[in-house]
């Protein structure tokens, strides 16, 4: 194979995973991508020395083809791809069934990254069709633990996925924006208070990872009777907000699965 990673669509998450593996040293001489887009491919050629193709076919030169074109866009891709090629589709709601349907007799693999490919600090969930054999899996893996911990999973539970792990830095940032937002309302400067924020999501997350404590536990230490956090988690309650979140997290799955049957 000429390349060793062959893009079909350069937007915003493919552009993650290709910074994430520049970071990491992997050579953008490796990497082909194909857009749509003059412009897109021009951008990405330059920001992350790549090669970009003159035609879609060209991308099936690689030992893994990526879909990273949007999930409605799927069906108007028009590429042969040799079967001893590794298909890897990022796409949302789009099942291995259907990815069959389009290329029956390729090992396909179907990845739910995040935006945070892009600074190595990703959740890696994947699942895989019965063509894909042991030295094709340790392939993938081999590129995409570049990025953080690789879990294999059941393909029932991508939906979920999609909705927690593809959607989640959305859902955090919209928090954090809160956060920042309502301290500012009580007077802190902008920059304060989303320096704190910041430090806070990432200090909790990082202390609850290396101490291997539940969220809960954590969070009744540092509950005092009467004290201002018991304060603040009786308006969270009397909110519904723990409601809310899962009805954000119902709604994010059920939207991937109504792509899914579409």
């Amino acid at each position: 194979m000429k390349y060793k990673i062959g893009f079909i669509g350069l937007g915003n998450m493919a552009s993650s995973l290709i910074e994430g593996w520049r970071n990491r040293g992997r050579e953008g001489k490796d990497i082909i991508g194909f857009d749509i887009r003059q412009d897109r491919m021009n951008f990405v050629k330059e920001r992350f020395g790549i090669n970009v193709a003159n035609s879609i076919q060209e991308v099936a030169d690689g030992e893994i083809v990526i879909l990273a074109v949007k999930p409605q866009d799927f069906s108007s891709i028009k590429i042969d791809i040799p079967q001893d090629i590794v298909i890897v589709s990022i796409m949302a709601g789009v099942s291995i069934k259907k990815l069959e349907e389009h290329f029956p007799n390729s090992p396909i693999i179907r990845v739910m990254p995040n935006l945070l490919c892009s600074i190595n600090k990703s959740f890696i969930p994947f699942t895989y069709n019965d063509r894909v054999d042991k030295k094709e899996k340790e392939l993938f893996i081999s590129w995409f633990t570049d990025f953080g911990e690789v879990t294999e999973v059941k393909e029932s539970l991508m939906n979920v996925m999609t909705a927690l792990n593809g959607s989640g830095p959305g859902f955090i940032a919209y928090l954090i924006e809160a956060f920042t937002e309502a301290s500012v309302y009580e007077g802190l400067p902008y920059e304060v208070a989303l320096k704190l924020t910041l430090s806070i999501f990432e200090g909790t997350s990082a202390f609850l990872r290396e101490n291997n404590i539940s969220p809960n536990s954590f969070r009744l230490s540092v509950t005092s009777p009467g004290g201002t956090t018991s304060r603040g988690i009786w308006i969270l309650e009397k909110a519904g907000i723990k409601g809310t979140i899962y009805d954000m997290i119902r709604l994010s799955s059920e939207r991937a699965r109504e792509l899914e049957n579409s």
